[in-house]
C-alpha cells in the first residue's frame, strides 16, 4: 500500500509539473484567423444594413445582438424546427476562423477547389464558410437551397439567395451559387396554400439562379446525382480539396440511419455507408474527399472556445485559435521515464516483501 501511494502521488505531481510548463506559440494561421473572423463580421453588418433598408424588423427578444440574421421561428419557409441559441451562437466571426482552422487541416492550398452545400437554416455559418474561403483564396463551387428551419433566413424578402447576391454585389464575396433548390420545403409543402413554395421559386427567380429540380424523399437518390453532376462539371478533372456542408440538408446526410450518428466538424474519413439513399457526405468519402460537416453547432463551439451569445470577439480563446497551447517534451519524457523506474522498483519491492512474508522457521 505505502508502494501504490507513493507512485499516485509521484504521477500525481508529474501532472502537475508537466501541465504547469505548458507555453503557448503563435498560431501560424493567426493572421488568416483574424482576417477571416473580420470579414465576416463585415458581411453581417451588410446583411443587417440590407434588412433595415427593406424595413424588415430585427426582433429584439430573438436577436438581443442585432446582428440581424436570425429568423423567425416560423413562418412559411420553415423547413423544420431549430434550435435559437444554435442561430445565435453561429453569428461569431469566431466561426469563420473556426472554418480556417478546419480547411488547414486537410492540407488545402490557394487556388484549390472546395465543393459547398448551403441551406437558409444557418446563414452566419454560410458567411463564415464564404469568408474562410476568400481569406485562403480557394475556387468554391456553391449549390444552395432556399428552405430553412426555424430562426434561419426564412423571411421571403430577404432569404439566403438574397443575401450571397448582397455580398457579391458589395464586393465582400467574389461567389455566387451554382444552382439552387428549394430545399426541405419540398416535404412540407411551404405552409398553406404551397404560397412557401411560391416564395422560394420567387427568391430564386429574382436572384438569377439556375434551378435544381427536386420533389423531396421519393426522388432524394435523383437529387443527390443532380448536384454531384454540377460538382463534377465545374471540377473539370480536378480533384476537390474538401466539402463543405452547412446545416443537414437531405441530400447531404441522406437518408440513412447511419446519418443519425455522423460527427460534426473535420471528417478526414467518413464511415462507409452502402445504403442506396446515402448521401452527398458519404459519396465525397468514398473519394477520399476531406469533409466539413457544419452542424451541432453547440458542440462545435464547445471544442473552439466560443460563448453563446458573445459579439463580436474576434480574437480566438487561447489555445484554440491565435495561440496553441503545447506541452514540454522533454519534460514530458523525464516524468514519464522516472514512473516507470519508480514502478520496477515498486514492483521488485513487493516481491521481496511477499518472499519474506513467505519464509520462516521449518
Amino acid at each position: 500500500m505505502r508502494w501504490l501511494a507513493i507512485l499516485f502521488l509521484f504521477t500525481f505531481c508529474a501532472l502537475l509539473l508537466v501541465e504547469a510548463a505548458k507555453y503557448f506559440c503563435e498560431d501560424p494561421l493567426s493572421a488568416e484567423k483574424a482576417a477571416a473572423a473580420r470579414l465576416m463580421q463585415e458581411a453581417l453588418r451588410a446583411v443587417k444594413d440590407e434588412k433595415i433598408s427593406k424595413g424588415i424588423k430585427i426582433d429584439p427578444i430573438l436577436d438581443p445582438n442585432e446582428t440581424g440574421i436570425i429568423g423567425v421561428e416560423y413562418n412559411d419557409l420553415t423547413t423544420t424546427l431549430g434550435s435559437l441559441s444554435s442561430k445565435r451562437i453561429s453569428t461569431d466571426p469566431e466561426f469563420a476562423a473556426v472554418v480556417v482552422d478546419m480547411l488547414s487541416q486537410t492540407g488545402i492550398q490557394a487556388g484549390d477547389v472546395v465543393l459547398i452545400s448551403f441551406s437558409g437554416s444557418f446563414p452566419a455559418l454560410n458567411i463564415a464558410a464564404l469568408s474562410a474561403a476568400r481569406v485562403l483564396r480557394l475556387q468554391p463551387v456553391i449549390i444552395s437551397s432556399i428552405g430553412a428551419s426555424s430562426y434561419g433566413a426564412n423571411d421571403p424578402e430577404l432569404t439566403w439567395l438574397d443575401m450571397e447576391r448582397v455580398l457579391s454585389e458589395k464586393r465582400i464575396f467574389p461567389y455566387r451559387s451554382a444552382a439552387a433548390s428549394l430545399g426541405g420545403i419540398t416535404e412540407t409543402k411551404g405552409g398553406l396554400d404551397r404560397t412557401g413554395i411560391s416564395a422560394a421559386l420567387q427568391a430564386i427567380r429574382r436572384n438569377g439562379i439556375p434551378i435544381l429540380e427536386e420533389e423531396g424523399e421519393s426522388t432524394l437518390r435523383d437529387d443527390i446525382q443532380r448536384r454531384m453532376t454540377i460538382y463534377d462539371k465545374a471540377l473539370t478533372d480536378r480533384r476537390p480539396a474538401a466539402f463543405i456542408s452547412v446545416g443537414g440538408p437531405l441530400t447531404s446526410l441522406g437518408n440513412t440511419p447511419e446519418a443519425l450518428k455522423l460527427s460534426s466538424g473535420l471528417l478526414k474519413k467518413v464511415p462507409v455507408s452502402r445504403h442506396p439513399e446515402r448521401g452527398i457526405i458519404y459519396l465525397m468519402g468514398e473519394r477520399k474527399v476531406p469533409v466539413i460537416h457544419l452542424l451541432q453547432v453547440r458542440k462545435i463551439a464547445r471544442v473552439y472556445g466560443i460563448t453563446a451569445d458573445r459579439f463580436p470577439a474576434l480574437g480566438l480563446a487561447p489555445g484554440k485559435g491565435q495561440h496553441q497551447g503545447r506541452y514540454s517534451i522533454p519534460l514530458a519524457l523525464i516524468s514519464l521515464t522516472a514512473l516507470l523506474l519508480l514502478t520496477i522498483i515498486a514492483g521488485r519491492g513487493t516481491m521481496i516483501l511477499k518472499g519474506r512474508g513467505r519464509s520462516g522457521p521449518v
